[in-house]
């Protein structure tokens, strides 16, 4: 199957919703996106791999491995709760709008029924 978003795409919408609430943003809440993704029956983004961990959460090593990257380019400091700098929150608004040009209708059902669909509407 050919995906069509991809997961980078719903973490920066994550990310920029964290910062936008000014609220925390770990791993694990990152994970459950894609758990409730995938409860939800949406296949038009590629698959991430879960793993449940004490406490009944998520936790997703492609999840962690955005975020490393984040911290390796100096886009983000400490782990997790992750703290995106602003340059690391333009960054995911410059992954939101690439994916937005070829997908933004499939992008936007999702991030409405994740309850993220104002953070699509602050793009440009």
């Amino acid at each position: 199957m050919d995906y069509e978003i991809s997961p980078e795409a719903i973490m920066a919408i994550a990310v920029i919703a964290a910062d936008r609430s000014e609220k925390e943003i770990k791993i694990e809440d990152v994970s459950r996106l894609f758990f409730e993704i995938r409860q939800r029956g949406f296949n038009e983004v590629e698959r991430v791999a879960l793993r449940r961990v004490p406490g009944g959460s998520y936790y997703s090593d492609d999840v962690d491995a955005f975020f490393g990257r984040l911290l390796a380019a100096g886009y983000a400091r400490q782990r997790s709760p992750v703290r995106v700098e602003p340059a690391g929150v333009g960054l995911c608004r410059e992954i939101l709008n690439k994916e937005m040009e070829s997908h933004s209708e499939a992008l936007s059902r999702i991030a409405k029924s994740l309850g993220l669909e104002s953070v699509l509407a602050t793009l440009a």
